[in-house]
């Protein structure tokens, strides 16, 4: 039985910038700037201290989510960030809100990447997909009719392909080769959070090309945050790249249109399937 991990040390490590990921390599991670780690430890683990004559309330969400904290929902987040408050106890502004919001969203996505654990299981792999699972979700793809088909398509066969979350909607235009048309090769985000910003070339399987040729003419690119020949591949209706709550909605999405997936759509985790065995060659 496996124990989970202790939130507040891993914070602690992270914002330190010196923690050892899942397959017990040591890692020298990103400096942080004081004001930062001050922000990411008030929302997360420890809320200052209320002038006197304030009532004691610790708004942490550590303490908010509880024994909860490898099993929250995005609706817990939200509920949470609604009821902070200023510490003379007025509301908090939305733009404070979105922004501890966002510092929980970053710590446990830097849990999920770079030491292995997720919300729904701490410290432990989720559980891989059948090869009849990856089929369907592959037949589930080819048939979506929900909103921007292609995109969906697209977003499915980078992780039926093996690429992990954050390498699917970190992959830039111009990491994809297509000097040579017979064998096009990608440079991927890499895995980790660490300097090493792309691994080598490998070889894009043609079922992920051909999806690809698909998208790319309907692809909703919009200045600033994206060109027709740069920016992310994968793109919301305004131009920018998805993020890591976006992601893994569209492929449930996706999932759920197929019968042998339905009941097993909403508790799909994008890095299983991209560790499962791939539907094509790679």
């Amino acid at each position: 039985m496996s124990t989970a991990p202790a939130p507040r040390e891993i914070l602690e490590a992270w914002l330190a910038g010196s923690y050892v990921r899942a397959d017990g390599q040591p890692v020298a991670g990103r400096a942080w700037d004081e004001d930062t780690v001050y922000r990411y430890t008030t929302a997360l683990a420890e809320w200052p201290v209320y002038p006197p004559g304030q009532p004691p309330y610790d708004q942490a969400w550590f303490a908010y989510i509880g024994n909860r904290v490898w099993q929250f929902t995005a609706d817990d987040i939200r509920a949470w960030a609604d009821r902070l408050t200023n510490q003379d106890g007025t509301a908090m502004s939305d733009a404070a809100r979105a922004r501890a919001a966002s510092a929980v969203r970053s710590f446990y996505t830097h849990c999920e990447d770079a030491l292995g654990a997720t919300s729904s299981v701490p410290a432990k792999a989720p559980k891989l997909l059948s090869r009849d699972q990856m089929e369907a979700l592959r037949s589930a793809a080819d048939g979506y009719r929900g909103p921007m088909p292609e995109r969906a398509r697209l977003a499915v066969y980078l992780t039926l392909a093996g690429l992990r979350p954050g390498q699917a909607i970190g992959l830039a235009l111009l990491q994809i080769q297509r000097h040579d048309q017979n064998a096009p090769t990608w440079r991927l985000p890499a895995k980790n959070d660490s300097a090493s910003a792309v691994a080598a070339p490998v070889p894009i399987p043609l079922p992920v090309v051909w999806a690809l040729d698909d998208y790319l003419p309907v692809r909703t690119w919009k200045p600033p945050h994206s060109s027709e020949t740069t920016g992310p591949v994968l793109v919301s209706r305004l131009g920018r790249g998805l993020d890591r709550v976006t992601f893994p909605k569209l492929i449930r999405a996706v999932a759920a249109t197929h019968p042998f997936l339905t009941e097993d759509a909403a508790a799909l985790v994008p890095d299983a399937i991209a560790r499962s065995p791939a539907p094509f060659p790679t």
